[in-house]
């Protein structure tokens, strides 16, 4: 089996002997580390930001960013244990939580950009100080294994959040003398989610666990996490120090679902034998059996320092169809004393080729109406007066993106993003096994323009108060990718689906229920829309809302307001979905029952909202016929923090931004007046 197929030494990261934690996010590696200073009193949490990139057809290990700040603390007291120590980092539906603990007490903080961190918030609970821990996003919940005190013994502590995001812990008796915890979250391809978990005993033991996912089932454990299986690694006694542990397979080695076990410079305590050598073992998930321990012996992992180290998945994409290849980084301080000033480390990683996600298929479907995004109401022809005529063709006409084209911009997430799919179980959220998903769901969003002739006309309907409902109907493109070995020759199982848009078309619907609507206008009554807003709604746009003086002379009864130019934003609309049993389509995958997508869209209305006035002339010896009327046209757009008072906007709508066209009558002048 390969070591390792490369190794870096990442010079720009300024690490102590205190230990490195990484993990993957926003298409980069994250490494954090502490620093502390006696001169200033401060003790800190910094990381170094790297990515992999192609420059001149070679694959370089770029820095993005160097000991950037995640936290300072001023005024530490080392000597009363009051430092920071332990770090743990994970990604957790889409924002990244870095953990340490502090003054008895576990404390985080977290990023959406990886740029800007918040403060730190604190936890009632705490492990023990100066021990590895683990922290991992489990099927949707937050979750932190370490060593716990509890009955004057070292036990797993389970630090978790329950489904109101209160934190919680349990203490697992089951184990004692325990010090140092690892852990890592696997799929397996018969629908299991399991949770791998390493170690080392107080005694320098090595011990293994597997604890599956219950979250959502009652099996009466309160995390959601129960135990299975344990092993102890007898080869191993009392020469362990620190564990680094990941899913995946290793080039090279098996081609079975695996977890990989890194373990780091093992000695044998109270005596003196030079460093070792690191070591590695394979965990086969199909067979349950561990393999054999082999010592890697490619570049730092020589001679590395014993302090904490570990493993994450990065990916790198591959092709030009979003797949990509896994690889499992292990990173570590290394000790090099011709390059680094005494007291000091460098921050060193060796990458292994892992699993790949190849394109299996790619669908594309038109969602069903009840899945459509409602961008806009029009109430309907407006209203209009008939002066005792009874023609037919008197009255007015509203036009829609008449004779013209309407843009719409249009960007879509979806907020399941992607799912993963073990065997036959049900779907499982992406973010806490094949990260390859949750790395997708971040480019599900595909800005789309769409350019398309429109001429929808609303007339008045003798009887009816219609509303016309403007939809906007997205294709989503289905793009399913499957798991394999890193040969890509053996499939796993385990699929994931990734959803985006494509296109969308504009769809309308007319419904008579203008009568419902607050002081039940009424189109054949002008009389309902006179003063109907003594003043603009605050939900108005007064740039894109128009007045027109419509008085009747012979030969002009006809008034049009079409050119004008502009542009309604929405910023954010969700639209919700329950699928039911009889839904079949690309949505209807794995039992997955409902979903949600966000989209935000721009109309680009440009001479393309017009109305057509012919009002009949008013006749001799009818003084109470009107001569003049003044309308406006209102253009109301949502306001997000008083979206009730949009009377427009359906009850079950109100997570999406509809725009309004909508009338009021300012003032009419009769023929005797």
């Amino acid at each position: 089996m390969s070591n390792t197929y490369t190794n870096h030494r990442i010079p720009e990261a300024s690490l102590q002997f205190t230990g490195v934690n990484g993990t993957y996010f926003n298409e980069s590696a994250f490494f954090f580390y502490h620093k502390r200073s006696t001169s200033n009193n401060h003790d800190q949490i910094l990381y170094t930001r790297v990515r992999l990139k192609h420059q001149n057809d070679k694959e370089v290990l770029e820095c993005l960013n160097s000991n950037g700040i995640a936290y300072n603390k001023i005024g530490y007291n080392v000597n009363g244990h009051h430092e920071i120590s332990n770090l743990a980092s994970v990604v957790h539906q889409g924002i990244l939580y870095v953990f340490w603990t502090e003054d008895g007490r576990i404390h985080y903080v977290t990023t959406t950009d990886g740029k800007t961190w918040s403060g730190s918030i604190q936890l009632p609970y705490s492990f023990i100080r100066r021990t590895q821990f683990a922290a991992l996003s489990v099927q949707g919940r937050l979750v932190l294994l370490g060593a716990h005190q509890a009955d004057s013994q070292n036990r797993i502590g389970i630090v978790y959040q329950d489904s109101n995001g209160v934190w919680r812990i349990d203490a697992n008796t089951n184990w004692k003398n325990v010090k140092e915890v690892c852990a890592c979250a696997y799929a397996h391809p018969n629908g299991y989610f399991d949770i791998m978990v390493g170690v080392v005993t107080t005694h320098s033991n090595l011990w293994t666990a597997i604890f599956r996912s219950d979250i959502g089932v009652d099996h009466g454990t309160s995390c959601g996490l129960r135990q299975i299986a344990s092993k102890h690694h007898e080869e191993y006694d009392g020469r362990v120090d620190f564990l680094g542990i990941e899913a995946g397979t290793i080039e090279g080695g098996l081609q079975d679902p695996s977890v990989q076990l890194f373990i780091n410079g093992w000695h044998r305590p109270h005596s003196w034998s030079g460093y070792k050598n690191n070591q590695m073992k394979t965990y086969n998930i199909l067979t349950g059996e561990w393999s054999k321990a082999f010592t890697r012996t490619h570049g730092h992992t020589k001679y590395p320092t014993w302090v904490y180290m570990g493993a994450f998945q990065y990916f790198v994409p591959i092709g030009t169809n979003g797949e990509m290849r896994q690889e499992i980084w292990l990173y570590m301080n290394y000790n090099d004393e011709n390059v680094v000033k005494r007291g000091g480390s460098n921050l060193v990683l060796c990458r292994y080729k892992s699993d790949v996600m190849k394109l299996v298929k790619k669908e594309e479907e038109k969602v069903k109406d009840e899945f459509r995004a409602l961008i806009g109401v029009i109430e309907g022809a407006p209203p209009y007066v008939t002066n005792g005529s009874t023609r037919s063709e008197y009255g007015s006409t509203f036009y829609y993106g008449r004779s013209s084209t309407q843009q719409i911009t249009i960007s879509t997430r979806f907020q399941m993003g992607s799912y993963m799919q073990a065997g036959a179980s049900l779907p499982i959220g992406a973010e806490v096994s094949v990260k390859f998903s949750a790395q997708h769901a971040d480019h599900s969003s595909e800005i789309s323009e769409i350019t398309r002739h429109i001429d929808k006309t609303i007339v008045p309907i003798p009887g009816e108060n219609s509303v016309t409902y403007v939809y906007l109907t997205p294709h989503v493109v289905c793009t399913t990718y499957e798991l394999f070995d890193w040969k890509m020759q053996k499939p796993f199982g385990i699929r994931s689906y990734v959803f985006h848009t494509s296109k969308a078309d504009i769809d309308f619907d007319v419904l008579p229920i203008l009568h419902t609507y607050t002081n039940h206008p009424n189109t054949h009554d002008y009389t309902t829309f006179e003063h109907r807003f003594p003043a603009i709604p605050h939900y108005a746009d007064y740039e894109r809302s128009l007045v027109l003086d419509v008085s009747w002379v012979p030969g002009e009864t006809s008034a049009f307001f079409e050119k004008k130019t502009s542009t309604v934003n929405i910023t954010s609309s969700t639209v919700s979905g329950e699928i039911t049993a009889g839904y079949s389509g690309i949505f209807n995958m794995g039992g997955n029952t409902s979903f949600e997508y966000e989209l935000s869209h721009s109309s680009e209305v440009a001479e393309k909202i017009g109305v057509k006035l012919d009002y009949p002339y008013p006749r001799a010896g009818h003084p109470e016929d009107i001569r003049k009327l003044i309308l406006r046209m209102l253009m109301l757009v949502p306001d997000p923090d008083q979206i009730d008072a949009c009377f427009w906007i359906p009850k079950d709508k109100q997570n999406q931004r509809p725009w309004c066209v909508a009338w009021s009558i300012l003032g009419v002048k009769f023929q005797d007046s």
